[in-house]
């Protein structure tokens, strides 16, 4: 079970129990690569080093739930650097969207784009990731968030919404509610947070 898979960087934000299913996890990890939380963690898409040393600790973790998984590009070059980063900061748009204060990111959803291929056996049909470095682990990536929308799991797969934290987490909760991505710390903070202005803008409008 994925369970049981150490993913490499949603591991430096949460327990394992929270972390998404088969190849849905590699998504939640590359998510979780950047710098987040408190105190904050390092971005692992921070340097070409950085990035290479997650991308073969996540790609060897998914290997071993799928025997689909791409290869780590090699070597990974400035540009494929620049791509992964934006393929990861427009997913994280795309999970944001709702929150409060969040802009809207139908924008940067939509502009995710990739190819995959099709193949037709007595089995049905499945999709392939196509392309050569980052581009087949951004066909990859949207497959598995394809094939997670069409089992209903892909409203699971959320960013924390205490904007001082946005770990990816995946929401096991029987009716999908929950907000925070650890109840304890980032919902308690947003809670009192929120308390407090509820307080000062009864203050300000008393005194109007």
């Amino acid at each position: 079970m994925s369970a049981a898979v150490q993913w490499p960087a949603s591991a430096r934000y949460e327990e394992v129990e929270h972390n998404a299913p088969g190849g849905l996890g590699f998504v939640q990890d590359l998510l979780n690569t950047a710098s987040l939380g408190k105190p904050r963690r390092p971005d692992l898409l921070e340097s070409v080093d950085t990035a290479e040393q997650w991308l073969r600790s996540s790609l060897a973790a998914l290997s071993s739930i799928d025997s689909s998984a791409p290869s780590a590009p090699c070597p990974l070059d400035a540009r494929g650097l620049g791509r992964l980063r934006s393929l990861r900061d427009d997913l994280r748009a795309a999970l944001a969207t709702g929150h409060a204060d969040e802009p809207s990111a139908a924008v940067a959803a939509s502009s995710i784009e990739t190819t995959a291929a099709v193949s037709l056996d007595a089995g049905g049909a499945r999709l392939h990731a196509r392309g050569k470095g980052v581009e087949l682990l951004r066909s990859y990536v949207m497959i598995q968030l394809a094939a997670a929308t069409y089992a209903d799991t892909m409203r699971r797969l959320k960013v924390c919404a205490n904007p001082r934290c946005r770990g990816a987490f995946y929401d096991r909760s029987k009716n999908c509610s929950r907000l925070w991505h650890d109840v304890t710390t980032c919902g308690n903070t947003q809670n009192v947070r929120a308390y407090r202005a509820r307080l000062k803008e009864r203050g300000l409008s008393s005194a109007r």
